[in-house]
């Protein structure tokens, strides 16, 4: 019979015969092997359904970004063009002619284009083979401004009883030598020589950072009919 003194040194024994019985052991390693192997099969069934983003597409952007001081509107190319607009008003009493007042304006304006390279997409990249495949966005007109210092009035005069509009026609003249500079510059092909240009550059950039083998799309059919960046 056990004395109250003797019953709390036999009690760990007992739990140790317990614990390290056979069954037990064999038991609990079959409890973390499972475990184990669940882990496993969790972790490859996460890569699977949630791959990793790769990377190099941000390194790609950022890279281009960098080298163009951080801008994203990258202008590729320009042209300054220039042309000669009249612009005449006349004063009429019913059908008699009183006069007309005429102002001959020569517009000096440039026009330049390029691309946005948050627009830039990344098909696929293979840093460890030198292996890149782009898509160059449309390319569209980045500015259009006249040069004032060099643009101006060639002539106005008034005949007559004219009408004294010559700051009126003045505007409309600067605003159709603008329109007709930005037409032209589209009718040369300022849109297809920024395209090519951006291809060049972003080309020459890839090379440098050691990509062999550079594919790159162009999207020139998608450009818009040379509008302004803030209609695209």
């Amino acid at each position: 019979m056990n004395t109250p003194d003797s019953l709390p040194q036999s009690l760990p024994r007992k739990f140790a015969k317990v614990l390290l019985h056979p069954l037990v052991v064999s038991s609990v390693a079959v409890a973390g092997i499972a475990a184990f192997q669940a882990e496993r099969l969790t972790e490859k069934v996460t890569e699977a359904l949630f791959p990793a983003a790769p990377a190099p597409v941000t390194e790609v952007k950022a890279l281009l970004v960098n080298q163009f001081e951080g801008k994203t509107e990258l202008t590729t190319a320009e042209v300054l063009l220039e042309t000669v607009v009249r612009t005449h008003q006349d004063r009429m009493f019913g059908h008699l002619y009183l006069g007309q007042t005429v102002v001959l304006y020569q517009g000096v304006g440039r026009v330049r284009a390029g691309i946005d390279l948050d627009q830039l997409e990344v098909k696929s990249v293979d840093r460890a083979n030198g292996q890149i495949h782009l898509l160059l966005p449309p390319p569209y007109l980045v500015q259009a401004d006249l040069d004032i210092d060099e643009s101006g009035i060639l002539e106005h005069h008034r005949t007559w009883f004219a009408p004294n509009v010559e700051t009126q026609l003045y505007s409309e003249a600067q605003q159709t030598a603008l329109l007709q500079i930005r037409e032209q510059a589209c009718q040369d092909g300022l849109l297809q020589k920024a395209d090519q240009e951006a291809e060049t550059l972003i080309r020459r950039i890839l090379q440098a950072a050691e990509y062999t083998d550079i594919t790159i799309e162009s999207q020139l059919g998608r450009s818009p009919s040379c509008l302004m960046n803030a209609a695209r």
